[in-house]
């Protein structure tokens, strides 16, 4: 028989290298939490896991956002169980979860902040100015655009085009503007082989270090608050502003759905009056005639 080690192995061999050390740290503690109140982990039933996801260690009552991510992996965890046979019923089939309404704000740039965004990473040095094209053009995530190797380069065909790990472990080769392909030109001159973005000590760039090139970009043009994610966003709104349909903006930037985009350009939409300045034009128009 296999035990509860090899049972969590083989879930977690499902689980996407870039999400594995989350999930393993939440169900360790889901494991550890069932241990300390003498609970079988096999027989564990909704409203255990519903008490675990709504606190902490300290048994403090955890956010929102948190509680969900809990139940998502805890939920994973006895589905895979179920469906493999180890258990006989699914125990977070039903659970309830904390209702969590509204759109982030979040950052981005106008289309006159992106040219001067553009403009002031040309004038900088040939990796900063690659990195903040790729990102802002085609709308890579930062862990993507990090995660290229100088194979994964095809400046030379056309169109040019790279290769993204993209998340959720699948692959995609994307096309790129030919100003993106001459700026990772100038940045790997006679390089061949390796990270295509290295930090200082010559390794793989980190996120880290990534958000502080972006930032440190926008802050010389008077925009703070601009991170990595910020340039995935703004790809996705000036895109639509510039016409280009759903489906073509979702193939670049790895998008499944056009719920994201739509996620992503309703904080903008909200703020640019269209909606009350439309029917206040209109109620006008309605008394002068």
């Amino acid at each position: 028989m296999e035990t509860l080690s090899d049972m969590v192995a083989g879930w977690l061999a499902g689980v996407s290298r870039s999400s594995r050390a989350s999930y393993r740290s939440v169900l360790s503690r889901w494991l550890r939490w069932c241990a300390d109140n003498g609970i079988d982990v096999l027989h564990a039933r909704r409203r255990h896991i519903e008490v675990f996801a709504s606190v902490g260690a300290d048994m403090e009552p955890s956010g929102k956002r948190t509680i969900r991510s809990r139940l998502g992996i805890i939920g994973s965890f006895y589905r895979y169980l179920f469906e493999e046979g180890y258990i006989g019923e699914n125990p977070a089939e039903h659970v309830r979860g904390p209702r969590i309404y509204g759109h982030a704000d979040g950052s981005y740039l106008t289309r006159e902040q992106a040219v001067a965004f553009l403009g002031e990473a040309r004038g900088m040095d040939a990796q900063t100015d690659a990195l903040c094209r790729l990102l802002l053009l085609t709308g890579a995530r930062a862990g993507e655009a990090l995660g290229l190797d100088v194979a994964d380069c095809h400046t030379d065909d056309v169109p040019p085009w790279v290769r993204f790990d993209r998340k959720g472990d699948w692959m995609q080769r994307v096309a790129i503007p030919d100003d993106v392909a001459e700026a990772l030109e100038r940045h790997l001159g006679r390089r061949r082989k390796g990270p295509v973005f290295l930090g200082r000590t010559g390794k793989r760039m980190t996120q880290q270090a990534l958000t502080g090139i972006v930032s440190s970009v926008a802050l010389r043009i008077g925009v703070p608050d601009i991170t990595p994610h910020s340039l995935r966003r703004t790809f996705c709104t000036l895109s639509r502003d510039a016409g280009i349909p759903d489906r073509d903006v979702m193939a670049a930037g790895g998008w499944n759905s056009p719920r994201m985009l739509d996620y992503y350009d309703m904080a903008r939409r909200g703020l640019n009056g269209a909606a009350g300045n439309g029917l206040r034009d209109f109620l006008q128009a309605d008394r002068e005639d």
